[in-house]
């Protein structure tokens, strides 16, 4: 593949509640009005990303997105062995939510899925349940952007990490505990996770790493890697990152009560299923990474 800067035009597909106008605020307090007018910005940040040799036969694009605040989701794709590839028009800025909350979009966390080794297992469900993907390391996995004209250097490379094999641990947005309202039944689809697998071995024989994925309403599940075909899983903690969801706290409802992370090695041992609990957040609440 010729090695050259390829500028992904267009290719970004963004998805946001909020959007891109002057929003007045009005505020009655007795018989005294009073008015304050917030600026939603239209900024925009870019990618520079460079991407390793591709350690699958077909050599086809790998999709990549990116997750901010208040459901901002930026898909792409870019090319296995070229450097300096841009992705352009990522939302930055102020924004003011549908309930009128006021927040940043600025920080992302970067979802970069297995690279299956042929196309017939990136097509067939039945042949992924046999093969070894490839799991890459993301540097960052996550960024914030900062400035005027704010850019990020991220780095892909899917030849590190030995392949292994993928369990499903299945979650529900439809649980409801007590009096609470489902995830689903509240508007929460997705959320993403941080999976830490503290023996994941690398082709060099060090051990460690962690990833990003995202749990939907679509059957989506979380994945541990194992050595074998169903035998020696690795040793993994799965944690909700709900410091982007911005009208929602997210937990894991469990047996000692609720916790954004869980032994996901002990789930998948006990057959156990990730029941969510999604807990409104107060008006004043904006969490760390939409600020």
């Amino acid at each position: 593949m010729e090695r050259k800067i390829m500028n992904i035009k267009r290719s970004v597909t963004i998805k946001h509640r909020a959007q891109l106008t002057l929003v007045l605020v009005t505020a009655l307090m007795g018989n005294l009005k009073a008015h304050a007018q917030i600026t939603e910005t239209s900024q925009h940040g870019i990618l520079n990303v460079d991407v390793g040799r591709s350690p699958t036969i077909d050599d086809v694009p790998q999709p990549v997105e990116l997750y901010g605040c208040n459901n901002t989701v930026v898909a792409t794709q870019v090319y296995w062995d070229t450097q300096n590839q841009v992705v352009g028009e990522i939302p930055y800025g102020l924004r003011i939510s549908d309930s009128g909350k006021e927040y940043k979009v600025s920080k992302y966390y970067v979802v970069s899925p297995p690279a299956w080794r042929n196309k017939n297992q990136t097509e067939n469900a039945a042949a992924k349940k046999e093969a070894q993907p490839f799991i890459g390391l993301v540097t960052p996995d996550n960024f914030t952007f900062k400035g005027n004209k704010p850019a990020q250097i991220l780095n892909l490379d899917y030849r590190i990490l030995m392949p292994t094999y993928l369990e499903n641990v299945p979650v529900d947005f439809n649980y409801a505990e007590d009096e609470i309202l489902s995830c689903a039944e509240q508007g929460v689809v997705s959320i993403p996770i941080n999976t830490d697998c503290s023996d994941f071995p690398w082709r060099a024989g060090a051990e460690g790493a962690s990833g990003i994925g995202v749990l939907n309403t679509s059957g989506s599940t979380a994945f541990l890697p194992t050595l074998k075909k169903n035998k020696e899983p690795l040793q993994c903690t799965t944690t909700l990152l709900h410091d982007i969801m911005l009208e929602h706290k997210v937990f894991f409802a469990t047996e000692a009560g609720l916790t954004d992370t869980i032994n996901l090695t002990q789930y998948h041992a006990e057959q156990k299923t990730m029941n969510l609990v999604c807990l409104p957040r107060a008006k004043n609440d904006v969490p760390a990474g939409c600020l």
